[in-house]
């Protein structure tokens, strides 16, 4: 009886070690793709800067593209944090598509974007 106690328990310890290493593959998904946008975001600002409407347009689908890779994990998460990343990241979206670019309305959307994905950088 007792080998099948330590059994049980080592079976037990595995599980546990595997689901918190499930863990932090996802946290580490979600700090990478938060830090890729981020990165984006900072290269959207200086292509709306320079008045480069193909490029900005191609950094506003770079961050759809970033942010589905992990959204569902946030949303797990947190799902009041996933929806304030959506509203500007819509907003980005849509506004690159416009022709002249609205520098104000995208430089605002990506700040608050930028500042939203620094709280979703540390859940856990």
């Amino acid at each position: 009886m007792l080998s099948n106690k330590k059994l049980v328990a080592a079976m037990a310890l595995g599980l546990s070690l595997t689901l918190s290493a499930c863990g932090t593959k996802t946290d580490n998904a979600i700090k990478t793709g938060s830090d890729d946008m981020i990165k984006t975001i900072s290269e959207l600002k200086t292509q709306i800067s320079n008045n480069d409407e193909a490029k900005a347009k191609d950094s506003g689908e770079a961050l759809e593209k970033s942010w589905e890779k992990f959204e569902d994990s946030v949303k797990d998460k947190d799902k009041a944090l996933y929806e304030k990343v959506e509203t500007p990241l819509h907003i980005i979206e849509a506004g690159v598509k416009v022709s002249p670019l609205n520098a104000d309305t995208l430089n605002q959307a990506g700040d608050q974007l930028e500042s939203v994905l620094k709280e979703v950088k540390d859940l856990k």
